[in-house]
C-alpha cells in the first residue's frame, strides 16, 4: 500500500509540482523579513529548539499554510471541475455544478489543503540548502 510520501514521490515525478519550487522561492524573498523574525521570536524562545533558517522557513510556511494563494485557489478550482465532469460522465447529463462543488469542498477541501502542505514541505524538503540561500540572500 502506498505512503503519503510515496504519492508525493510520484506526483513530484509526473510534474505535477512543477509551478512549487518557483511559487516557494518568490514566497521565502517576499516573507523573509517576517521568517527571520519567526526564527528569533518564535523558535528562539522554544525550549530545546534550534532555530536555524531551515526550521524557521519550514514552520512559517506550516503557519502560513499557503505559499500562492491565487495558483493555488486556480488548482483546487480545477479539481471541482473535473468532479463535475466526472458526475457529468458517470450520470449522461448535465450536472449540477452548484450541488457538485459544495458537495467536493465539504468532503475533499481540508484534505486536498493538506496534501497541498505537504506538497510544498515536500518540494522544499528537496533542495532545502537551496531555500536558505534565498531566504538570506541579499535583496536587489
Amino acid at each position: 500500500m502506498a505512503t503519503e510520501l510515496d504519492l508525493l514521490r510520484q506526483e513530484f515525478s509526473e510534474g505535477k509540482y512543477a509551478s512549487i519550487p518557483g511559487d516557494l522561492e518568490a514566497f521565502i524573498d517576499k516573507n523573509r523579513d517576517s521568517i527571520h523574525r519567526f526564527r528569533d521570536e518564535v523558535l528562539g524562545r522554544m525550549p530545546g529548539v534550534v532555530p536555524t533558517d531551515a526550521l524557521a522557513i519550514k514552520w512559517y510556511v506550516l503557519q502560513i499554510r499557503s505559499i500562492n494563494p491565487v495558483h493555488e485557489i486556480k488548482e483546487e478550482l480545477g479539481e471541482i471541475e473535473q468532479e463535475i465532469w466526472i458526475q457529468g460522465e458517470r450520470n449522461r447529463r448535465s450536472p449540477d455544478r452548484l450541488k457538485i462543488a459544495r458537495e467536493w469542498c465539504a468532503r475533499h477541501a481540508p484534505g486536498w489543503r493538506d496534501h497541498r502542505v505537504l506538497a510544498i514541505i515536500y518540494v522544499l524538503e528537496r533542495d532545502l540548502d537551496h531555500y536558505v540561500e534565498v531566504l538570506n540572500r541579499k535583496r536587489a
